[in-house]
This record gives structure tokens, C-alpha cells and sequence, in this order.
């Protein structure tokens, strides 16, 4: 059965706190498992990268609601197709982010800028999605909060 992914990046129009990001992460969390939806979330300074998994759907009637969220802006989408299977279908949605102590206490949690991806199935996946997250990583597509 195929998988539809769906890469974006995004600005936060203001920045968000560890305990922010902490909560946006638990109900992404939350609604992705009930929708069955896998996926990544990553967090650099400001700037988004989410790459979201399922049936088509779901994760294009998701996005649009993840569009219309005022608390983020300028939404440029960098993939959207089909897999033949989910890359990160073990996740409900892995987070990953910069050093932030109170968001290593989250399960989940991955200090991907210091570490990269943890796991190695991922990594040898070596799906389009890992590339975009590595050069995001390198500080591509990054679209920081205004004023930065």
C-alpha cells in the first residue's frame, strides 16, 4: 500500500517556548495517531519542517488545516507525492529540535541538530524526506521569525 508524503517549511510568526513547542508536539502527537497519520516535526529558531505521512486524504485535509494556523506563515510545500511505503511510519510524530532542556523530557524527543537522526531505519531509508531534513539541518529552507 503506498503512502502520501508531504513536505513543508514554515515561519512562527512569533517564537515559541519549550514548553510551547513541547505542547504543540504532544497534540500533533494526539491527532496524528487518531488520524493515522505518521510523520517529523522539526524546530530550528523559528523556522518549520514537517514532513507528514498517510492516505492522501487525510494528510491534504490536515495540511490545509496546518496552513490556516496563524501561528505560523509563509507555508512553502517541498514535496508532495506517493511512497511506496512511510518513512517514518514507526513515528506518530518524531520531534526533533535544537539543545532545549525541557523538551529532552518529551518521548520522542531527538537532538537532531548535534546528533542528526537517531535512528538508524530512518536513516537508511534514504528517502527524499532525509535528504530535505539534512539540508534543512544545514540551514536550508529555513524561514526565521521576523526580525531575525
Amino acid at each position: 500500500m503506498t503512502v502520501h508524503q508531504l513536505i513543508y517549511v514554515s515561519a512562527a510568526k512569533v517564537s515559541f517556548s519549550e514548553a510551547e513547542l513541547a505542547s504543540l508536539l504532544l497534540k500533533a502527537r494526539e491527532n496524528n495517531r487518531r488520524l493515522g497519520v505518521s510523520g517529523l516535526l522539526i524546530h530550528e529558531s523559528g523556522s518549520f519542517f514537517q514532513v507528514l505521512e498517510g492516505g492522501e486524504p487525510v494528510v491534504e485535509t490536515l495540511f490545509q488545516r496546518i496552513e490556516r494556523d496563524r501561528r505560523h506563515e509563509r507555508v512553502v510545500v517541498l514535496h508532495r507525492g506517493s511512497r511506496p511505503a512511510a518513512s517514518f511510519g514507526d513515528w506518530s510524530m518524531g520531534f526533533v529540535a535544537g539543545d532545549r532542556d525541557e523538551l529532552k523530557r518529551v518521548p520522542g524527543f531527538n537532538d537532531f541538530f548535534h546528533s542528526g537522526f537517531s535512528n538508524t531505519n530512518v536513516l537508511n531509508a534514504g528517502t527524499q524526506a532525509v535528504t530535505l531534513a539534512m539540508a534543512f539541518r544545514e540551514g536550508r529552507f529555513h524561514q526565521f521569525v521576523d526580525g531575525r
